[in-house]
C-alpha cells in the first residue's frame, strides 16, 4: 500500500457530484444511497468547489442544531478542499490526510477528478498487503523443518 499510487488504490470510482445549492438533507440521502462518506460539490461551471464529508455535516448542522433541509451545501461545506494527484502513494495519502486532519481527498489526473481516496480505502488497501505479506512468511516457513 506504501508505494502503491492512489489510482491503483482506490480503482474505477464512479463519482458523486452535488450541486452547491442542493440542501444537506438531499445530500445525506446522496451518501445514504451510494453508501460514501464524502461528496464532490461542482459549481455551475462544473468546476469542483467543494467536498461535503459526513464529519462537515456532523460538525457544522448537528451539532449546531441547523435544519438539514433549509441549509445548502455551499453553507457548511469545506471550499477548495486540497487534492492528491492519482500517481501519488498510498504513504503519501495517509501523510497528507494526517497533515489536514482530513480522511478523504479528490484525486486528480490530467484528466481531472478520478475519484475520492478516503482512509478506509487506504486501511483496506493496508490490510490486503499485510495478508498477502503473512502468505509470503507462511509459505518462507513451510520450506523449514521444524
Amino acid at each position: 500500500m506504501l508505494d502503491r499510487t492512489i489510482r491503483e488504490i482506490i480503482g474505477i470510482q464512479t463519482l458523486v457530484r452535488l450541486s452547491p445549492h442542493e440542501t444537506v438533507a438531499e445530500a445525506a440521502h446522496a451518501m445514504t444511497l451510494h453508501r460514501v462518506g464524502a461528496l464532490l460539490i461542482f459549481d455551475d461551471n462544473d468546476a469542483l468547489c467543494g467536498i461535503l464529508t459526513d464529519r462537515d455535516m456532523l460538525d457544522r448542522v448537528v451539532a449546531p442544531a441547523r435544519d438539514p433541509a433549509a441549509t445548502t451545501v455551499e453553507e457548511v461545506m469545506t471550499r477548495d478542499p486540497v487534492t492528491i494527484p492519482a500517481t501519488a502513494t498510498g504513504l503519501h495519502a495517509l501523510r497528507a490526510m494526517n497533515h489536514l486532519r482530513a480522511r478523504h481527498l479528490p484525486v486528480i489526473d490530467p484528466s481531472g477528478i478520478v475519484g475520492i481516496a478516503s482512509v478506509r480505502d487506504l486501511l483496506r488497501a493496508a490490510v490486503d498487503d499485510l495478508a498477502r505479506d503473512q502468505g509470503r512468511v507462511d509459505d518462507l516457513w513451510e520450506g523449514f523443518p521444524v
